[in-house]
């Protein structure tokens, strides 16, 4: 124990001397020499260390690991190269991979147009394609550096929503004149005009009494009670005295106003007009004593696609929509819903198509949706059809267009219309068409105007608009995706709803030899893989009927005849 005492003295005493000799001796290296001879410094394992703790220090070793830990300190001081000390920070890194980093956390910054996507068709649904994540959490991330703030912001301000309010305009015009680097970030303006206010004076209306006085205080308990159909008589008598028709709804001349001042880059421009019994229609200009007529709404040349909610309260004459698309002179895609089904609507789009102009490339249609049950009566269809047959006048627009989507009621005059203008045309230009079918055209002849699979007078009008649509491949040669198709939920057997799509030369679902041998005039390289009835097996019941059983999965290929098997009327006389 003297010993050990006597030579760790002998070392503590001679300590400075090590020290100096150390430090002048990693002075003297060069920054490689020091890097090679660190390479050679052994490293323990955390259990070889551990257990060396545990063992009595030898004192002759005492110098060699100082000398280390010296070199060490030595490179790691002011004295090693700038390059040895220097650690990498996040804004050293390319923007292509801080990029790519914000993309795995909050998506990616989709296209500003449907055009070029490479997708089987090129409608896109714009009610999200631009929405980002816009938690806390996402938005502090906008600290922690420059490059990352104005990232995070061109996300989080991509697609705007306000309030079409003289309120929630001005609200809209206060925050970005305060933050003017903000409207440059803006591609996406969606505008929604409410069709529903709170009277003046009104408290909010009382609730069923199972709810909490926490709940009862919340601003949209309402709006919950609304989308409810458990509803009593109490509470919907207090909901009616507590709201009234909106009053305050701006105007669009107001509304392409601001969006010319506020957002100068703004390509996408949404207005959703609501849905009520007899609703207001949002008034165009502000007409007064003073200013009884405007000319024309202000200019947005930055525009291209065009989105419409609730259209029956935005445009309700031709004249309505000549003004709209006068302010969108570079408009490539429109978009169209109506909550409703009206023939008001089918009469006012036979009008309007003769309306639009060469610029446009992309058009959705959609005039029955499915959030209605409603259908339009035929004899009111039947009656149209003479003077505005909304088929043959889409039919004419087709060769100018890229893309088209449908929803509602055609018939196979789309098609055969669309091959003669097609034939008269240059170079059409048509690649997709997608049709949800909600009816088709009959005949005055024909008496039955239902829809289902068990409707054979509806499968032969299905039939007919397919046949049609695989002819009028030979005319646009372009088209590499066309898809038909029949929803029905209330089905018997939602599998076996009728449909026909052709992707990529290769066809799916109905099919018999009207069809084969069209297809194969029109378009020769394409084909079914298999050709099947579709109708799960047969058999006979106790009573001699006969029984088709349902399939389990969705059949690639269904034979047109099989659908006889559902009709009664055919059954009764087999």
């Amino acid at each position: 124990m003297d010993t050990l005492l006597q030579h760790s003295g002998t070392m503590f005493t001679e300590l400075p001397t090590l020290l100096s000799s150390s430090h002048s001796y990693a002075s003297q290296l060069s920054p490689q020499e020091i890097r090679w001879r660190l390479l050679q410094i052994p490293t323990q394992q955390p259990k070889q260390a551990s257990e060396r703790r545990r063992q009595s220090l030898d004192p002759q070793e005492l110098p060699e690991l100082l000398e280390d830990t010296l070199r060490l300190q030595a490179v790691l001081s002011h004295e090693a190269p700038e390059e040895m000390t220097k650690r990498p920070q996040l804004q050293d890194l390319p923007e292509e991979i801080q990029q790519g980093v914000l993309d795995m956390l909050m998506g990616m910054l989709s296209s500003t147009s449907s055009s070029g996507l490479g997708r089987n068709h090129g409608m896109r649904n714009w009610s999200n394609a631009m929405r980002h994540p816009r938690g806390r959490h996402h938005s502090d991330l906008a600290l922690v550096s420059r490059t990352w703030r104005r990232m995070i912001q061109e996300r989080l301000y991509r697609h705007v929503k306000i309030k079409g309010t003289k309120q929630g305009l001005e609200e809209a015009a206060d925050w970005f004149l305060l933050n003017p680097h903000l409207q440059q970030y803006v591609r996406h303006i969606e505008i929604w005009v409410p069709v529903w206010e709170r009277r003046a004076g009104q408290p909010p209306p009382e609730l069923s009494g199972s709810m909490t006085l926490e709940q009862h205080e919340r601003p949209h308990t309402v709006n919950t009670m609304f989308a409810t159909n458990l509803r009593i008589p109490q509470e919907v008598e207090n909901i009616n005295q507590a709201y009234q028709l909106a009053s305050s709804n701006s105007t669009l001349d107001e509304i392409f106003g601001c969006v010319s001042c506020l957002f100068p880059e703004a390509c996408i421009l949404t207005i959703e007009g609501g849905h009520c019994k007899k609703p207001p229609m949002i008034q165009q200009f502000r007409t007064s004593k003073h200013h009884p007529t405007a000319q024309k709404l202000s200019e947005l040349s930055k525009i291209r696609t065009l989105v419409m909610k609730g259209a029956w309260n935005v445009m309700r004459e031709d004249t309505h929509f000549v003004t709209l698309i006068t302010a969108l002179p570079n408009l490539r895609e429109w978009h169209t819903t109506y909550a409703k089904p009206k023939t008001e609507a089918y009469r006012l789009m036979s009008s309007i198509v003769r309306h639009i102009p060469a610029t446009l490339t992309h058009l959705n249609l959609c005039l029955e949706g499915f959030y209605s049950k409603d259908t339009v009566g035929s004899m009111k269809m039947r009656q149209l059809q003479h003077t505005h047959h909304l088929c043959r006048d889409l039919g004419r627009l087709l060769p100018r267009l890229e893309a088209f989507t449908f929803t509602g009621r055609v018939c196979s005059c789309l098609f055969t219309t669309s091959i003669t203008c097609a034939e008269q045309s240059h170079k059409p230009r048509l690649k997709s068409i997608d049709l949800i079918i909600k009816n088709c055209c009959r005949d005055l002849n024909t008496w039955s105007d239902g829809t289902g699979i068990h409707n054979w007078a509806f499968i032969k009008a299905f039939e007919s608009l397919v046949v049609a649509s695989v002819r009028s491949l030979e005319a646009y040669p372009e088209v590499t995706f066309l898809r038909i198709r029949f929803i029905d939920l209330d089905s018997p057997c939602p599998l076996l709803n009728p449909y026909f799509q052709l992707q990529r030369n290769q066809c799916t679902g109905i099919w018999n030899d009207d069809i084969l041998n069209a297809l194969s005039a029109a378009r020769p390289a394409a084909s079914f893989s298999n050709l099947e009835e579709g109708l799960g097996p047969r058999g006979l019941d106790k009573e001699g009927r006969i029984v088709v059983g349902w399939p389990v999965i969705r059949p690639k290929s269904i034979k047109v005849a099989s659908y006889a098997a559902f009709d009664q009327d055919i059954l009764a006389s087999l």
